[in-house]
């Protein structure tokens, strides 16, 4: 199967920089369509035990990512020739919504990092790659393994 639209999952840290790289290589190789997703998390207030919506404008919090995506799908498409490439900002739960958003817009393949956390790490934080995989069922996950043991 040829993969013409790749969802690639962006959070700045090292791990999703190394999916990135990954991404755009397979999209030269391919002739396929990237796009950069960033999921922020909803803004919410902690009142004691309980966490609270809050209104916030959330402009405040997409304009940096916005800044941040653009800066870097500008990076990508000078240094490496890939004229498709784009970004979205997202918000919500970072797998569920990569999940969502490759559902809805006809993505093939989504690629995400793994930072290589250790088991109890792991089992206390969850892990994106792991939920991606196992919520993903139309669409193939690669998961870009970052540290080697």
């Amino acid at each position: 199967m040829a993969y013409r639209k790749i969802l690639v999952g962006y959070d700045g840290s090292e791990a999703s920089k190394i999916a990135v790289r990954k991404a755009v290589d397979l999209a030269k190789q391919l002739g396929a369509r990237i796009t950069v997703a960033t999921v922020l998390p909803p803004p919410v207030v902690f009142l004691g035990e309980l966490m609270v919506p809050e209104s916030v404008d959330i402009s405040t919090l997409e304009e940096p990512a916005k800044k941040e995506l653009e800066k870097l799908i500008a990076e990508i498409k000078e240094t490496t020739g890939l004229s498709e490439a784009d970004y979205a900002v997202l918000m919500g739960d970072p797998a569920e919504e990569l999940v969502r958003y490759a559902e809805e817009n006809g993505y093939d393949l989504i690629v995400v990092g793994r930072r290589g956390r250790g088991g109890i790490e792991r089992l206390l934080l969850g892990s994106v790659s792991s939920k991606v995989v196992s919520i993903s069922k139309n669409i193939d996950v690669l998961v870009v393994e970052t540290s080697k043991k």
